[in-house]
């Protein structure tokens, strides 16, 4: 085959075609992350989250309105560039050997997907050590935020060995959420609502929550609509995640700077092809991830 821009432009126009069905189609199977993460958009190189918490309650309007600034934080996310590449071999398309490049370049779809799950899941496993919005690591047990009184949402025993402690844990999970009070020390109404957990730990947790012997409904099970087990918990399996989805900003946060673009170098005469004799296809991408609210988060240690 000969290898001229009409060619070119129609393997350009192809993969390009490939990619984005294959967001469309492979992102209802690949969507766990948006289940635990707020997506914002982004505008500029960072974008800051220092209203995060914030929300004053409602007073009695006397003489004039009650002023609340936002706090003293400075949570700032910085985006990052993100890229994956391939090298397809001029010779195979001289050769006429195209049918594995929507192959591919289906599998470069699915690597954006699959890094936007491990790198929002993976923010679970280091919530011991990267800080939230207040400065202190998204899981820890003496925190204040303004008039809150203390924040643990680290809660360790022996949580993660049988059906029963499993129970146990969401149990006391729902107990130490529900006390959690917001930065004016009114009681937020949290709820724990999904389960993120390793796979090691995925069927305890559904056999732990099924009906009794006689059929009733477990009263833990009341509480947990989503249990998601995700390969990039696995710090320590045993260790698993009690989360409240259903306030307006979640657990997670994924900000988005630019959508997944489909890039080639593809030009004969580009150096790169002159130089290797290949053309280059990939995905580029820009953003960030952090965190939300850590009221709305306890992770299970099992001790």
């Amino acid at each position: 085959m000969l290898v001229n821009a009409d060619v070119l432009e129609g393997i350009r126009t192809s993969a390009r075609a490939v990619f984005i069905q294959g967001l469309g189609d492979l992102r209802p199977q690949m969507s766990d992350w948006e289940k635990i993460a707020t997506t914002f958009q982004s505008d500029t190189e960072r974008e800051s989250y220092n209203w995060l918490g914030a929300a004053p309650p409602m007073n009695e309007w006397t003489d004039k309105r009650k002023l609340n600034g936002l706090r003293a934080f400075d949570y700032t996310l910085v985006n990052k560039d993100w890229e994956a590449t391939l090298e397809i071999s001029r010779n195979a398309i001289e050769d006429n050997k195209l049918g594995h490049i929507p192959v591919r370049v289906r599998g470069l779809t699915r690597s954006y997907l699959k890094f936007l799950n491990k790198m929002v899941f993976s923010q679970l496993d280091d919530g011991n050590t990267l800080t939230a919005y207040d400065g202190t690591a998204f899981f820890y047990d003496t925190r204040t935020i303004g008039g809150s009184g203390t924040i643990d949402n680290l809660l360790s025993g022996a949580y993660s060995d049988s059906s029963a402690e499993i129970r146990s844990a969401i149990s006391a999970a729902v107990v130490q959420m529900a006390a959690f009070k917001d930065d004016w020390g009114e009681a937020m109404n949290l709820m724990p609502d999904t389960i993120v957990c390793s796979p090691t730990m995925y069927v305890s947790i559904r056999e732990a929550l099924k009906a009794d012997v006689a059929g009733n409904q477990r009263t833990e099970a009341e509480f947990i609509k989503n249990i998601i087990a995700s390969p990039y918990i696995d710090a320590d399996v045993k260790d698993w995640y009690v989360l409240c989805t259903t306030e307006e900003v979640k657990p997670l946060i994924f900000q988005n700077r630019k959508n997944p673009d489909f890039v080639q170098v593809d030009n004969p005469s580009d150096s790169h092809v002159f130089l290797n004799k290949t053309f280059l296809y990939g995905v580029d991408a820009r953003c960030a991830f952090g965190y939300g609210d850590p009221r709305t988060a306890i992770k299970i240690v099992d001790s």
